[in-house]
């Protein structure tokens, strides 16, 4: 139901996702994606610990990708260089806006993408 709402909060001010922290105050996860942050060249995602959905495109990214797990601040959102979610349908989307926060989409999110989008058009069941 937490997500629902807060699903509802996003789109009534103009977003199309909101991001949860979970009870320790640390990133967790999207209301429907799982969340990435990058700094510097680094992609950090937050664990499975953090309570945040076991995504089947989060496993993708990770594999094929160069991605850390690990516990993240709710914080880190408001310094990180680039932000990106995915889920299965959305796949590896940008975010572009945290608050009043306007993100670039920046190349290594663009680069993730485009990974994401060769492998997976290349075996339709990876």
């Amino acid at each position: 139901a937490d997500n629902a709402v807060a699903l509802a909060w996003a789109k009534a001010s103009g977003y199309s996702e909101a991001v949860l922290g979970n009870l320790a105050g640390d990133l967790c996860e999207g209301t429907g994606s799982n969340v990435f942050v990058v700094i510097g060249d680094q992609v950090f995602t937050p664990t499975l610990e953090s309570g945040c959905l076991a995504g089947i495109t989060r496993q993708l990214v990770i594999e094929w990708g160069t991605v850390t797990e690990r516990d993240l601040p709710l914080q880190i959102l408001d310094t990180a260089d680039e932000v990106f979610i995915t889920s299965s349908t959305r796949d590896v989307h940008p975010v572009v806006a945290v608050g009043e926060r306007e993100l670039p989409v920046g190349p290594v999110t663009r680069k993730l993408a485009d990974l994401f989008a060769e492998r997976s058009a290349a075996d339709i069941d990876p």
